[in-house]
């Protein structure tokens, strides 16, 4: 089992102040074997290719993170948005691109479309694997039309999968525990951290490790070995405590292959 740290993890001041390079390098260090890229925090002066080049460098794997969605507020794809999000993922050299759902509609939106253009793409950038995940909204973080959307998706052969989040399901009223019940067999990647409900908000917590029981069932749910990320605050400090206790609950050693 791999850990993935997020980019959004790191606190905003420290990002816009020593920048992605190094902590990608502080993260590396920490024994991370991956890291999700988060296009929302990329600023002007960073390079995909550049920071690519130090990832591999590090032996770290790559996903690539994006907030547009998937599905338009037409209820159709953006064919040449996410084909601009692919490319993106292709110079970075991701190995998975990750995306919230959007606007998918029941009957409206045009699945041959969607599978189309994957199967496109994914000619194009061999390799690269195609991810929805439960975002904090209403469209895009309802279970029955992420189920629906799947379901047809499986149907029809479309290579695309899920990316489980398990706080973001309370933002929507939604019960993780059914989440991975209905959608297990979907999952690639998890990202885990916790939420609770303060002052009429809720707010992201570092998850308690070991991991309590409530969470390991939760997460027997899903098939294979896949990777975990955390997406939860942590600082430079203490992000290397939080990944060799992670891979403890696994029995995996810091060592990468």
């Amino acid at each position: 089992m791999k850990v993935f740290v997020c980019m959004n993890s790191i606190p905003l001041e420290i990002l816009q102040t020593i920048g992605h390079l190094e902590i990608i390098k502080s993260i590396s260090a920490a024994g991370a074997d991956g890291i999700e890229i988060r296009r929302e925090l990329l600023g002007q002066d960073d390079s995909l290719k550049e920071l690519g080049a130090l990832c591999r460098e590090l032996n770290l794997d790559i996903y690539y993170s994006a907030p547009e969605c998937l599905i338009g507020p037409h209820y159709q794809m953006d064919e040449q948005r996410f084909k601009q999000l692919t490319r993106e993922a292709d110079e970075l050299g991701a190995e998975l691109l990750k995306l919230p759902l959007g606007h998918y509609h029941f009957t409206e939106t045009d699945m041959t479309q969607v599978n189309k253009v994957l199967v496109e793409e994914m000619k194009s950038h061999s390799g690269l694997k195609i991810t929805i995940e439960n975002d904090q909204t209403l469209e895009g973080g309802n279970l029955n039309r992420i189920a629906h959307f799947l379901n047809r998706s499986e149907k029809l052969d479309i290579p695309i999968r899920l990316t489980f989040d398990m706080g973001n399901w309370l933002y929507t009223d939604e019960v993780p525990m059914k989440a991975a019940q209905e959608l297990g067999r979907y999952v690639v990647y998890v990202h885990l951290k916790q939420v609770k409900r303060e002052k009429e908000e809720w707010i992201t917590e570092p998850i308690s490790l070991p991991l309590q029981s409530d969470v390991n069932e939760l997460l027997e749910w899903f098939s294979g070995t896949y990777p975990r990320a955390i997406e939860f605050p942590v600082t430079l400090e203490n992000v290397a405590t939080y990944i060799s206790l992670m891979k403890m609950e696994q029995g995996v050693n810091h060592e990468r292959a």
